[in-house]
This record gives C-alpha cells, sequence and structure tokens, in this order.
C-alpha cells in the first residue's frame, strides 16, 4: 500500500465530485477478467466505481495522446509533477455518475482499472490519495496471448505486450500490501474468489447480496474490444455467478491454438509467467 504524505496536496474539485481518501489500483489486462473484477469491487457499498477505466477517464477520447503517454509512462516520473497527479485524481473524480454517489454517500475506497502499459502510473496516482493499495490481476501467457492475438496483435507482438505487462505488474506487486489476484481462480470458484477478495479488502457485500456483471461474448464470439462498452449490464446473485463466468475459457483458448504456437508463446514469455508461478504445463 502506499502512502501520500497529505491529502490536502489534491486539487479542489466541483461541489459533489469530492473523491474518498483511498484508492484501489486494479492492475490487470484487457481481455483478462478485468471487467468481471472491477465490477465486483464495486459492488460494494464501500467502493465507489467510475463509469470508465482510468486511462479513458484521465485522457478521455484523445487515442495519440493516450498512446503517447502509455509509452512514455514508464520513462517519467509523474509523481513528482503535482499539476498532473493533481489533473488525474480530479479527472478521475469527474468520472463517477451522481446516482454511484447518492448510492454509496460512506464509500471509504474508488477502484480504479488501471490496465497494461498505463500501469506505470501506479505511483503518480497515488500520490492523489491518503492510501492506494494495488490488487494484482494475472493471466496465464497461453490463453491471454491468443486473446491478443484476435485483438489484432502478431504473435510477437502479443509476446512483448504480455511480458512488458506482467513486468510491471509484478513491481506493482512488491508493494506494501498489494494483493496478487489470478483469474484462473476466478473461473474455477466465482463465489469463492468473490467472498477471498471482500474479505481480503475488508469491504462489504451489497445489501442484496448481488455483484454487478457485465455480459460479454469471449473467444471467438468476440470480434472486436466494443463489446467491452455495449454489454449489457445486470445484477447476479452470487451463487449464479457461474452460470455467467465459463470455467473452460483458457482451455478453449489454448486450443484454438496450434502446437507450434503454444510452444513458441511459452518459450517466449516463460520468464515473467514464472515471476507468478505460472507454469508450461498448466494446459
Amino acid at each position: 500500500m502506499q502512502t501520500a504524505d497529505r491529502i490536502d496536496a489534491s486539487p479542489l474539485t466541483r461541489p459533489g465530485k469530492a473523491l474518498p481518501p483511498n484508492a484501489l489500483l486494479l492492475n490487470c489486462f484487457g481481455r483478462g477478467g478485468s471487467s468481471i473484477v472491477w465490477n465486483i469491487i464495486g459492488s460494494s457499498p464501500d467502493v465507489l466505481m467510475p463509469k470508465y477505466e482510468w486511462h479513458v477517464g484521465v485522457f478521455g477520447r484523445f487515442h495519440k495522446l493516450r498512446k503517447a503517454a502509455c509509452h512514455i509512462g514508464g520513462a517519467v516520473n509523474w509523481a513528482s509533477v503535482p499539476v498532473f497527479w493533481r489533473h488525474m485524481r480530479a479527472a478521475t473524480a469527474e468520472t463517477v455518475l451522481p446516482g454511484e454517489r447518492n448510492e454509496k454517500a460512506q464509500a471509504r475506497y474508488v477502484v480504479l482499472k488501471v490496465m497494461d502499459y498505463y500501469i506505470a502510473f501506479d505511483d503518480a496516482i497515488a500520490r492523489g490519495f491518503m492510501e492506494a493499495r494495488n490488487l494484482v490481476l494475472t493471466r496465464h501467457p497461453l490463453p491471454m496471448c491468443e486473446g491478443l492475438i484476435r485483438s489484432g496483435l502478431s504473435e510477437a507482438s502479443a509476446i512483448k505486450w504480455y511480458n512488458d505487462v506482467t513486468s510491471l505488474m509484478f513491481k506493482a506487486s512488491r508493494k506494501r500490501d498489494a494483493l496478487s489476484l489470478r483469474f484462473e481462480d476466478l473461473i474455477q470458484s466465482p463465489d469463492a474468489f468473490v467472498r477471498s477478495l471482500y474479505h481480503a479488502l475488508g469491504i462489504a457485500a451489497a445489501e442484496d447480496g448481488k455483484i454487478r456483471f457485465k455480459v460479454k461474448s469471449f473467444g471467438t464470439a468476440r470480434k472486436a474490444n466494443a463489446d467491452a462498452a455495449t454489454g449489457e449490464k445486470l445484477r447476479i446473485k452470487l451463487d449464479e455467478a457461474s452460470d455467467h463466468i465459463a470455467s473452460d475459457v483458457n482451455t478453449r483458448a489454448v486450443a484454438r491454438l496450434d502446437r507450434s504456437a503454444r510452444h513458441r508463446i511459452w518459450e517466449g514469455t516463460r520468464a515473467t509467467a514464472e515471476l507468478f508461478d505460472y507454469g508450461g504445463d498448466n494446459f
């Protein structure tokens, strides 16, 4: 957990736009179960959930700016640039919808979905809060790279993406009180995953015992990332979660790779995957 020297260093926000003093930074891959876990955490009455992923809320629809920021994020100590981290906090505050604020007036945290290369901004994000805790959501490289390839990356680019992002995740996982989570645990037993996560974070379940869930296609049915923005939003009972989360999603993803591709991907990602105790014999 990262602790700021003082919260009054953050900018004044517009009336009704204040954030809780503490943040949960969900460090994750796109296509790695991040939407599910983000919504699970955001279902708690103790946690505000912004409408947008962190990078969209901060950089908006300026795709070239987002891309440039993504690539230089690790090269600059943004935490030492007050105007930048103050902007990040203020921009994030604007993305929390009024209904969310009204429903969770006593929320102690805001959960920020910090994806892929944007994890390099963690320290700067944390600078705007009294405390910020890293939650690191990992996935085995074979199904993860298969998803990246279907997103349009070449095999070599997918391997590099996995290695770069997993290295950032490992750095985040070494911070004090960081919590490591595995996509594989989520799909194997969703209800146990949720109960364990809430316990570890010390947050309450919703009064009706339900969690938010965004319906998205997956596997070969998911053709574009647009699904992430357009999926139907539901509230489901915890014991119904397994009806909406396919336990064999990883196995099916790996089956779409031929033997030589599986070998190349594993050999190319092995060093970083083993940082999180993934093995080549998991599939």
